[in-house]
């Protein structure tokens, strides 16, 4: 009976020193374990360079990058419609002066018609007056032939001037002066009206000449 509790007594004791030894045991040092784990798998220096210039040069494009711009619907929308509208302004716009180049080009062929109209009465007037200052000219040959011939009829008179003075007034002087003295009359009134209707001419084709008319229209054949 002894025998077995000192058998128990120094199992007990030899328990308790293992226990107490396992618990002071001193931890492995982790420099130690290292080299282990680092001579299980080496890694060259050049690696680790390289590895770390891509890292750097990653971080630099990042930094460096402009910042993304997200893209909505709504975006995509404005875009669309900011087109058409650009589109829709530039064929307004090409509309607008088409419609203005072509309101020109008719203001432009009317004021051409207009000129050219009034050109040909222009033209018309300086042949009427030119025609006018014709006969006035036809009318004092006529009557300085008509006078030439009554001068011839009496130039064998002696008493022919006294037609042109106050003698004219007797009885027998008036009966045949009368035509002479009609006849120099008119050939005096129209050499006065030859001499006005040529400075009206004149007046005339100024006037058309400062319009912008050529001689074609001032002075025509």
């Amino acid at each position: 009976m002894r025998l077995r509790y000192g058998l128990s007594i120094a199992i007990w004791f030899l328990m308790t020193a293992l226990a107490g030894a396992q618990t002071t045991q001193p931890p492995a040092d982790p420099q130690t374990a290292a080299p282990q784990l680092s001579n299980s798998q080496p890694t060259k220096p050049e690696q680790q360079s390289a590895v770390a210039a891509a890292a750097s040069a990653s971080k630099q494009a990042r930094d460096s990058a402009p910042p993304i711009k997200v893209i909505r619907n709504h975006d995509l929308n404005n875009g669309n419609n900011s087109g058409a509208v650009a589109n829709s302004e530039l064929k307004t716009s090409d509309a607008v002066q088409s419609v203005a180049q072509a309101k020109e080009t008719q203001e432009d062929e009317r004021k051409t018609r207009q000129f050219e109209s009034q050109g040909k009465i222009f033209q018309n007037q300086i042949k009427v007056e030119k025609g006018k200052i014709i006969g006035i000219q036809n009318h004092i040959i006529r009557l300085k032939n008509q006078f030439a011939a009554w001068s011839a009829q009496f130039s064998q008179d002696s008493d022919a001037p006294a037609c042109w003075t106050s003698t004219y007034y007797t009885p027998y002087y008036k009966s045949w002066c009368d035509t002479g003295r009609n006849l120099k009359a008119q050939y005096d009134a129209a050499q006065a009206q030859l001499v006005q209707e040529k400075v009206h001419l004149e007046e005339m084709q100024e006037n058309i000449r400062r319009k912008g008319y050529g001689n074609a229209v001032y002075d025509p054949d």
